[in-house]
């Protein structure tokens, strides 16, 4: 854990950082909410997403209010930018994360698996370098693996299983608000409070409804903060429109170096008039055009949303060529060089992960697990998949593999040096 915190603070120390696009976005939200305590854009032009006006709620709150908390421990939130300290702050987040990938990998598969996962996770380049940006899923990656090991200690706490069940959805909720992306969790989590809360049908039942009402409370403040703001039911965020229009249009299509690579609207040329109008218009219904003219395009090419997911999923493994991770690093601020290396080592963690997928560990793991990475690959390779970030909360379910692989190997080492000790007389230690 000393060595994650200490290639975390020292890649934020020793590399230069510029916050652009999202980040950007986060920084100035997270100055708002520390000195008023919610997002505070006024309500003139561009005040809203995509240069609407009034309030907004296309970024969820989770990360701005982290930004926030973080802008008020250095007291900078008075004088922006204050990215040093967020990056500190992400680098703090990033040792979290391996603690608790630890966690689960002892719940899981015992402690020393648990030791290989925190050493793989620990000095993983793909994870110091997001713990050097400012981007929401480092801290979706924190309650994702917190509510994976409260769901996976419910199993052995027969005496407090409902504060474990209640616990894992209260972090599921603040995952969702983290990303609304990980509303999906909800499902698998959901089958594993089940098997927690016991055999009868009717505790199982309780056990899913449980953690499903633990998350919407946790959700339920910012869905009434957005209706009596906005004045329309948003459970989290009105990204829908903004998000599926940058990969549904005809300029992402004829993109010869990456097909669909997302873009924002303002530069798709058949958008002109609408962006033009963007600024007489409010958020809800901007988001409700730009989401109308997204689905007009899928319903002129049905099968768009196949060459997307194909596009993405290659582009995940990081196999579009340099051109892609290239774009991808650029979009957070990562240098070019760092990002190869991040290139690199995912694919040296996929050769251990596949490695892991053939030990008795990883079959013995409860299946609700592995749908986890599943569910939220699905989320994104319809859209968008910009390596590493977005692929930030899979690679940690690759950790886990990789940390079977490991533990595999380092056991048969040691078995078939105590064989060979005892065959010529020696100590079998």
């Amino acid at each position: 854990m000393l060595l994650a915190l200490a290639l975390r603070v020292g890649y934020v120390e020793t590399t230069s950082f510029h916050a652009i696009d999202d980040a950007s976005t986060y920084t100035r939200l997270g100055a708002m909410v520390a000195r008023h305590g919610d997002y505070h854009t006024g309500s003139g032009f561009d005040s809203g997403a995509g240069g609407s006006h009034g309030p907004t709620a296309y970024f969820p709150p989770a990360y701005p209010y982290f930004i926030g908390l973080i802008d008020l421990l250095d007291g900078h939130y008075k004088r922006a930018p204050a990215w040093r300290g967020e990056r500190l702050g992400s680098a703090a987040l990033g040792t979290i994360s391996v603690a608790l990938l630890g966690l689960v990998a002892f719940e899981l598969f015992g402690g020393a698996t648990a030791l290989a996962a925190i050493a793989l996770a620990a000095i993983y380049p793909v994870f110091i370098e997001l713990s050097g940006t400012i981007v929401a899923e480092n801290l979706l990656v924190v309650f994702m693996l917190a509510s994976l090991w409260t769901a996976l200690r419910a199993r052995r706490s027969a005496g407090r299983i409902w504060v474990w069940i209640s616990a894992t959805g209260v972090l599921t909720g603040l995952a969702t608000l983290s990303h609304e992306n990980a509303a999906v969790f909800a499902i698998p989590l959901a089958v594993a409070a089940a098997a927690a809360a016991g055999r009868s049908w009717r505790r199982r039942l309780l056990g899913a409804l449980t953690l499903l009402v633990a998350a919407a409370a946790m959700i339920a403040p910012w869905t009434i903060r957005n209706a009596v703001e906005l004045h329309h039911f948003i459970p989290v965020a009105d990204e829908t429109g903004i998000t599926l229009r940058g990969t549904y249009n005809e300029a992402s299509a004829s993109d010869r170096r990456l097909p669909y690579k997302w873009r924002f609207y303002w530069s798709i040329p058949q958008d002109a008039r609408v962006k033009q109008r963007a600024f007489h218009e409010k958020e809800i219904p901007l988001s409700q055009q730009l989401e109308s003219r997204a689905l007009g395009y899928i319903g002129r090419h049905p099968t768009a949303p196949l060459a997307v997911a194909w596009s993405n999923l290659r582009r995940m493994f990081e196999l579009r060529g340099s051109y892609a991770w290239h774009q991808s690093a650029q979009a957070i601020g990562l240098h070019e060089s760092d990002a190869q290396v991040g290139v690199i080592s995912f694919w040296v963690l996929c050769a251990l992960a596949i490695g892991g997928l053939f030990t008795a560990a990883a079959r013995r793991a409860p299946p609700w697990l592995w749908t986890l990475p599943v569910l939220y690959a699905l989320t994104i390779v319809f859209i968008n998949v910009e390596t590493p970030r977005f692929r930030e909360p899979i690679d940690p379910f690759l950790l886990l593999l990789a940390a079977c692989a490991v533990r595999t190997a380092v056991g048969y080492v040691r078995s078939r040096a105590r064989l060979e000790a005892s065959r010529l007389g020696g100590d079998p230690r």
